[in-house]
């Protein structure tokens, strides 16, 4: 940093980043089809939860959760990775495209520019199910087969709810599907057990179910917070309010600023200049003085 800010902005023509290393990604650990026990499903979640909650704080959504963006390490701690899509939240018109289609929260198909933070709550509620199950929970093929496969697992969305949350056209294309019911999620996500096993073999407790309910909600209004989902009874044993830090608010001045190629360097080159490390990147560890 010293030898950058030593140097003039015309000698500036790479920046790299250093990127704390992961092991694997979630992805490839849940395609080894393996069943998770529900102690590491419980602690992957809260892990999860706990980095939203500081993303959010921010004012920022990640848009993009899904098992590839999550790394893990060999204990298990979990890295939230691949900010490309994040951005921050704003009270107006956001960008339709966001996350990938498995993952991606209903709101955005029925109310393309107006959502929030629970699209990320969605998608951990997504995760959550696929380590339940070990596949994709709503694996759509187009966008219209997405709400199928939604509506198949949580049930039609009442009329008073359709108009609440979507769209004119969206509530009117709902409303003329055939109305499904919402599956019973103890027999989808509850324990499962082979003869002579004294435990479940895979699955998660009714508590688990619970908040997995309130995750996979299709109004996003009833998607509890990332900090509320935290405060949850599942995560009992977890949950330390002081263990799970907020950030301040992030303005992004250049956000959906089209700007020359030159400009962008400037604001890069001015970042650089005025970065200050954490004091967590910088304290030493008592021990060796």
């Amino acid at each position: 940093m010293y030898l950058h800010r030593k140097k003039n902005i015309n000698d500036f023509q790479t920046l790299y980043f250093v990127l704390n290393f992961v092991d694997y990604d979630l992805s490839k650990v849940i395609k080894r089809g393996k069943a998770f026990t529900e102690d590491h499903i419980k602690l992957l979640i809260y892990s999860l939860l706990r980095g939203l909650k500081f993303i959010h704080s921010a004012g920022v959504i990640h848009r993009d959760l899904k098992p590839t963006n999550i790394g893990i390490s060999q204990n298990s701690d979990l890295t939230i990775l691949d900010f490309g899509l994040a951005r921050v939240a704003t009270n107006g018109l956001q960008t339709g495209y966001v996350a990938t289609r498995w993952w991606r929260a209903p709101e955005v198909f029925i109310n393309r520019e107006r959502y929030d933070e629970k699209v990320d709550i969605w998608s951990v509620g997504c995760i959550m199910a696929e380590l339940i199950i070990l596949k994709p929970l709503f694996a759509g093929t187009d966008h219209i087969d997405q709400l199928t496969k939604i509506f198949d697992v949580v049930g039609t969305p009442d009329l008073a709810t359709l108009d609440e949350v979507c769209e004119p056209y969206a509530r009117d294309y709902i409303h003329k599907l055939a109305a499904k019911p919402k599956q019973d999620y103890k027999k989808l996500f509850g324990y499962k057990y082979e003869q002579g096993s004294k435990g479940p073999v895979s699955g998660i407790s009714p508590q688990g179910i619970a908040l997995l309910d309130r995750l996979l909600a299709f109004d996003h209004r009833a998607r509890p917070s990332a900090e509320e989902a935290l405060s949850d009874e599942y995560f009992e044993h977890l949950h330390d309010p002081m263990e799970e830090p907020s950030a301040e608010i992030l303005i992004d001045e250049h956000q959906d600023a089209a700007y020359p190629i030159t400009t962008w360097k400037s604001v890069i080159w001015k970042m650089i200049q005025e970065f200050q490390p954490p004091p967590w990147a910088t304290d030493e560890d008592d021990d060796d003085n």
